[in-house]
């Protein structure tokens, strides 16, 4: 079972970033968190670029940044403090945005690590991967990207499921970081062969026996997920959709707009990833609601 009482937030103080520390405040306030901290990463090169520029040296122009940036970050943790009567700690490094995360939360043995959800040029991102692209792949503790400014705790979850144990750390995942909310788990089903069958001009009725065997065979397993999991009395809905995962989830997140998706991530390589796509990456990439990364036991 999942508790998140190590929380922390990582922000480069922009408005996006903003929403994540709300929707973190939020968190901190419900699950009542022993800790909780917002973290800025500042890039290694910039103190030098400062120092050239201030004619001073780079320990200095060290400081002077990490003061600045440390500066704004208690400013913030005041201002959510006073919003949602939470405290946040404050925390200033330098390196690798994604690479200092990790360790930073890996150091505080973090149940969660929440992010602000980036746009940015689309080729850059294709070659480099943004921040948030790559915790997906490199944080051992579960992801939440934020898309949205939150008002309210979550009140409506998706998670989709593939029956594999990583779906069913992601179902314990989203019913303990949104205890009060309605969940719906969703399976894409697919018949086996039937691009094979329909070039081999096999009847359509034949087909759609076939496909309502899947749908049953389906059923049956997500009864047995749902079954097995310690929900205490909760009302779980469950859909059942033909079609490719990542479709699948794109649209009815599109049709029932859920606060959040859940989604268990498979120990896929990023080359696999890249050939054959990924449901996690499109989730972010394109719906509107916030995504909770749960990774695969023993980490990414």
């Amino acid at each position: 079972m999942y508790i998140f009482n190590h929380l922390l937030v990582a922000t480069d103080c922009s408005e996006r970033a903003e929403r994540a520390e709300a929707r973190a405040a939020l968190l901190v306030q419900e699950h009542k968190c022993d800790v909780a901290e917002l973290l800025t990463v500042r890039e290694c090169g910039e103190p030098e670029i400062l120092a050239q520029i201030m004619n001073s040296t780079v320990a200095s122009a060290t400081a002077l940044v990490a003061e600045n940036a440390g500066r704004v970050l208690a400013y913030r943790a005041d201002v959510h403090k006073d919003n949602y009567g939470v405290q946040f700690t404050c925390k200033v490094r330098f390196g690798r945005p994604a690479s200092e995360i990790v360790i930073r939360a890996e150091e505080l043995r973090t149940d969660l690590v929440v992010i602000g959800a980036h746009g940015g040029n689309f080729f850059s991102d294709l070659l480099l991967g943004n921040t948030a692209d790559k915790l997906t792949h490199l944080c051992k503790s579960p992801l939440l990207v934020v898309k949205n400014k939150p008002s309210q705790s979550y009140q409506r979850v998706l998670v989709p499921v593939d029956f594999s144990e990583d779906s069913r750390r992601a179902a314990e995942a989203a019913l303990a970081i949104a205890p009060q909310a309605d969940i719906t788990f969703l399976h894409a089903f697919e018949v086996l062969f039937e691009g094979k069958m329909q070039y081999a001009n096999v009847a359509p009725d034949i087909i759609d026996e076939y496909r309502m065997k899947a749908f049953e065979d389906a059923r049956e397993q997500l009864n047995q997920l749902i079954g097995g999991i310690e929900a205490g009395g909760r009302r779980m809905q469950r859909a059942i959709t033909f079609g490719l995962p990542g479709p699948v989830v794109r649209d009815y997140a599109k049709a029932t707009r859920p606060d959040l998706i859940v989604l268990g991530k498979h120990g896929r390589s990023r080359i696999e990833e890249m050939l054959l796509g990924s449901v996690t990456r499109d989730a972010i990439d394109q719906t509107e609601s916030d995504v909770l990364v749960v990774p695969a036991a023993g980490g990414t």
